[in-house]
């Protein structure tokens, strides 16, 4: 666990959904102490307000739906979820399985453990946000080459180029224009859509 996340963690907008008991206000003012900026909320609210980057969320049976409508309203990227929760059943570990929580918080809640719970579980996000991010470059790049593929294809039949020469042509239009290559191969592709005779229908 590096000191850069846990100096990170101190400008975190923690929400804590919790009734409105002592352990709820000691949860907040033990989060206050690390060094976040906290808000508690009860009952559980529609929506999350505006820039919220952690939930610590009680996971109360009586509010079960309005649990799970929050749920369903999170953005995308949802935040780091951290579930509270006093007992273990079925109900409650598939509304905790749902809420997409990357750590435990049990109850009686203590003030040991919470720190690093809170920075596994950020650490936990921010990987899985890197993942995220790096799958997204992959599918572009793997997208790009494939429609690079089909322009070449393009250029190689309407023209009897080689690859090789079909890339150059491609590659100094695109340099030519001050462009990425990627748009004169959209360029290519739609161009021969248009031109491409309709199909004919019985």
């Amino acid at each position: 666990m590096s000191f850069a996340l846990l100096r990170d963690l101190r400008d975190l907008k923690v929400l804590v959904i919790h009734p409105r008991t002592s352990e709820g206000e000691f949860l907040v003012d033990h989060l206050r102490r690390i060094g976040c900026t906290v808000s508690c909320l009860w009952p559980v609210p529609a929506e999350l307000p505006h820039g919220t980057d952690v939930v610590f969320l009680a996971m109360e049976d009586e509010a079960r739906p309005e649990i799970e409508r929050l749920l369903k309203s999170f953005p995308n990227p949802a935040p780091t979820m951290l579930a509270i929760v006093g007992y273990e059943n079925p109900s409650t570990l598939q509304i905790v399985l749902e809420s997409g929580a990357l750590a435990i918080v049990e109850r009686p809640i203590k003030p040991f453990g919470l720190l690093t719970n809170l920075a596994i579980a950020r650490n936990l996000w921010l990987e899985r946000q890197k993942l995220v991010k790096e799958a997204r470059k992959y599918k572009r790049k793997v997208l790009g080459d494939q429609k690079l593929a089909r322009a070449k294809a393009i250029l190689m039949a309407n023209r009897g180029t080689s690859e090789n020469e079909a890339y150059r042509e491609m590659r100094d239009q695109a340099m030519a224009r001050r462009v990425p290559i990627d748009e004169i191969a959209n360029s290519i592709i739609n161009a021969e859509q248009l031109l491409r005779p309709p199909q004919k229908h019985d």
